[in-house]
């Protein structure tokens, strides 16, 4: 008898291992939101750069302090989703880049 090669692999109990779970849906809308995040952070920075060119007077420097806190929670917010894409990923079975090695401690 021969052996066949699309045998499942099984698990320490004999079972077979699961397939892995499509996140392929979850993946799109980490993008999605990735992008967004992107376009806020930069028409923040664009903002900012407008404003102080126009004037510096107080409502400016408010709403300058606002927008440097936006591109702050933008870029924490899109740190957040890229590891959770990661992990997503590396749940699927895909191969990912190389900043993904970095998330193997986590």
């Amino acid at each position: 008898m021969s052996k066949s090669k699309t045998r499942r692999k099984t698990s320490s109990e004999g079972a077979p291992a699961p397939d892995p779970i499509d996140h392929s849906e979850s993946i799109a809308t980490c993008q999605r939101i990735l992008r967004s995040l992107t376009g806020v952070m930069i028409g923040a920075f664009v903002s900012i750069v407008v404003l102080t060119t126009i004037s510096v007077g107080d409502f400016v420097q408010f709403v300058g302090r606002g927008l440097y806190y936006a591109i702050l929670a933008s870029a924490v917010i899109s740190l957040a989703v890229w590891a959770f894409r990661v992990r997503l990923e590396r749940q699927m079975g895909k191969n990912t880049a190389i900043g993904a090695e970095v998330l193997k401690g986590l």
